[in-house]
């Protein structure tokens, strides 16, 4: 018989369930961390009672945010190099319902201090697409013809003698980061359309080696940052300076667009944005920064970075504008997808209702004065 029993003790199960509850209460700390860090400040947060919330600026003029005492995993964690690639690096997808305004507008502004003061990085040279890249040469050079009126406005060349499509193609096999030759074709490719004449790059259909190929080694040149540049760089040569627009378009990845919508839930006429839509400086605005934070912005904020020894010092404002179904798309390359190695955000997006997004990065000197108001 046990000691206790012959004492004539007896056992207070209640009070022992309570004492081991309370054991483990106050161990939870150490025993389940907030979250995993992977190199990055932008870490998966996992969700836990006692976790810092994010809640909505009281000032704003945004609806209060969904579920305020969940803190999401952030977009676009970086799980591997200095990109914050997402598209293909396994981060999990981030739904409408987990969307924190106010986390990305944080991001959005690391990565706009970034812009202005890190250094330069930039170690990539055109031989080093010969390892497991190829450029298509069977591409039509001239821009997808819905926005035929938006680079008329601007006074952009349409012409097939100014526009160079520069295709490119993971498709044969490479020397991968360890040294391993013949390491399978990923199938990635980046399908970007060069106008040098007009210092404009036009994003049309981007999908990473990772997100093709998320399970094998991947080539060292591998991110639409870095791909996107040397294109530019051929094709502009001395006048790569003179680059001052980057075009995202007809984007349907939904993460991207999940943003766009809430930041446009106020508008009266059915979040339709026509041209010449609506301008955000990531200097004066939460709209520009978190757009900034996005899966389509974070690419352009690290070739800003990586190439301000030639471009110099540039900030990115964001002009969101929309064109409705039925006048976007319909042809390879038509469709920019976030699936680029600058992010994580790679999803699907269901066409029924559809309303094409297009981000216009303006690339502003960094000495000018700040947009004070949307325009």
């Amino acid at each position: 018989m046990s000691p206790l029993l012959a004492s004539g003790c007896r056992l207070n199960i209640p009070l022992l369930i309570f004492l081991a509850t309370s054991v483990l209460v106050f161990l939870s700390p150490a025993i389940l961390p907030l979250g995993k860090h992977v190199g990055h400040p932008y870490t998966a947060y996992h969700l836990r009672k006692n976790a810092p919330v994010h809640r909505a600026d009281p000032k704003s003029s945004f609806p209060p945010l969904k579920q305020p005492g969940r803190v999401p995993v952030p977009f676009g964690v970086d799980e591997y190099s200095h990109n914050f690639s997402t598209n293909g690096h396994g981060s999990p997808i981030i739904e409408k319902r987990d969307l924190d305004f106010e986390l990305l507008v944080c991001k959005g502004g690391q990565l706009l201090e970034m812009i202005m003061n890190a250094p330069a990085n930039n170690p990539w040279v055109q031989e080093d697409l010969q390892n497991g890249w190829t450029k298509r040469e069977d591409v039509v050079a001239e821009p997808p013809p819905e926005l035929d009126f938006v680079l008329d406005s601007m006074g952009i060349s349409r012409s097939y003698i100014d526009v160079k499509p520069a295709y490119l193609n993971q498709d044969k096999t490479f020397v991968d980061a360890d040294g391993n030759p013949d390491t399978p074709a990923t199938l990635g490719y980046y399908h970007n359309k060069m106008i040098p004449t007009s210092g404009t790059i036009i994003a049309e259909a981007n999908y990473s080696p990772k997100f093709k190929a998320p399970k094998q080694p991947l080539p060292p040149l591998n991110r639409w940052s870095d791909i996107v540049w040397l294109s530019w760089l051929a094709e502009a040569g001395s006048d790569a300076s003179n680059l001052i627009l980057i075009l995202r378009n007809n984007i349907i990845t939904q993460s991207t667009r999940d943003l766009l919508e809430f930041i446009h839930s106020a508008r009266p006429d059915d979040l339709q944005l026509p041209w010449p839509g609506i301008a955000y400086d990531p200097r004066s605005t939460k709209e520009g920064k978190a757009i900034l934070a996005t899966s389509h912005g974070q690419g352009v904020a690290y070739l800003l970075k990586d190439h301000s020894d030639v471009l110099g010092r540039r900030v990115p404002v964001a002009r969101v504008f929309t064109v409705a179904e039925g006048a976007a798309g319909g042809s390879e390359g038509a469709l920019d997808d976030d699936f680029d190695g600058d992010s994580d955000d790679g999803d699907d997006f269901d066409d029924e209702d559809f309303l094409y997004y297009y981000i216009l990065w303006e690339l502003r000197d960094a000495g000018s004065p700040p947009l004070k108001e949307m325009l």
